[in-house]
């Protein structure tokens, strides 16, 4: 038996916080638009919408607190990929000055 991947989301305490977050979350979930666009004629809230996405059960809901700790793991992995990269093309470099 398979479980479903649910996505963890969180809702922003801040409406002006919640319009961004809702338009990046349809910007990577087209599949959600039609119902948010929906929600937000009726309610006028984004925080609304990401409820209801949540109350739904298309997502699942995660506090600001650790949404914040995510955000700065996802930070450091993306800077040490990085610095992995950097260190790979500099021996590749090295390795072709060698044999050149």
């Amino acid at each position: 038996m398979f479980l479903p991947i649910v996505e963890c989301i969180y809702i922003p305490s801040d409406e002006g916080e919640a319009v961004p977050y809702l338009s990046s979350l349809i910007e990577q979930h087209p599949e959600i638009a039609g119902r948010a666009e929906r929600t937000l004629a009726a309610t006028g809230s984004a925080r609304a919408v990401l409820e209801a996405l949540v109350d739904d059960g298309i997502f699942e809901r995660i506090s600001e607190d650790y949404a914040r700790c995510l955000g700065k793991e996802a930070r450091y992995l993306e800077e040490e990929a990085r610095r992995y990269e950097v260190g790979e093309r500099e021996k590749a470099e090295a390795d072709d000055r060698q044999r050149g």
